[in-house]
């Protein structure tokens, strides 16, 4: 969200009560700007255009993958491979880098320690020069031959039970997630992915439900993880 600019000259003469000597304008200034516009980091900050809703930005990964998350340190997570969908990738456990403070990619907070998701994933090439710094080897731009987690589109879903949820296909602009969406059972995006099924398929998939298709759903997936005990 932009924040408008309002010169301290105006301030002044409308708030009397807010004059200050000359001297001292810089720290007034600075004193206004944390008063009236405090400081929020918006996501215009990392320069990138909305590349869509997964079934979109996926499209440009390297990888798309299903799996668990296993251990976490720093900026990055480590991800026990459950599905690939898209790509190659010999490993079982891949390294995902997230944001470091500084970079177009989403919280590493998001993803906790044993949650499931299905990823669009880029692989890191070549690292960019400074961007390592030997001393805090966990906050890093990423290693090369790992993988980075882009926030430029939705490039992450959330999955339970072997269902996917999040902004899968026509969601808003600058939505990761999308709660009305109805989950979608992640062989079906893999087909979809694999050119078996068709957007007006998905879309139908994902269509919020009715609320007695959500009772039957929610049953379902009770039932299957009773099963899985």
């Amino acid at each position: 969200m932009a924040l408008a600019y309002i010169p301290l000259v105006h301030v002044i003469v409308t708030m009397p009560a807010l004059r200050c000597p000359l001297p001292h304008y810089h720290t007034a200034l600075l004193l206004l700007a944390l008063l009236f516009f405090p400081v929020e980091k918006s996501r215009a900050e990392c320069e990138c255009l909305w590349q869509g809703s997964f079934n979109q930005a996926a499209t440009q990964a390297d990888l798309i993958v299903s799996g668990i998350v296993v251990s976490r340190k720093g900026n990055a997570f480590d991800l026990q491979i459950e599905t690939i969908i898209s790509g190659k990738e010999f490993r079982e456990t891949i390294r995902v880098w997230a944001d470091n403070g500084q970079l177009c990619r989403p919280p590493v907070t998001e993803f906790t320690l044993q949650s499931q998701w299905l990823l669009a994933v880029f692989k890191i090439t070549e690292v960019p020069v400074g961007a390592f710094n030997p001393n805090t080897p966990s906050i890093s731009y990423g290693r090369a031959e790992d993988y980075y987690l882009s926030k430029c589109g939705a490039y992450w879903l959330h999955v339970d039970n072997g269902y996917v949820s999040g902004n899968l296909i026509n969601g808003q602009r600058w939505q990761w997630e999308n709660k009305k969406m109805n989950p979608v059972l992640l062989e079906l995006i893999d087909a979809y992915f694999k050119g078996i099924l068709p957007d007006a398929a998905l879309t139908e998939a994902a269509k919020p439900q009715t609320e007695a298709k959500k009772l039957m759903e929610s049953t379902q997936r009770f039932i299957d993880r009773q099963q899985s005990l």
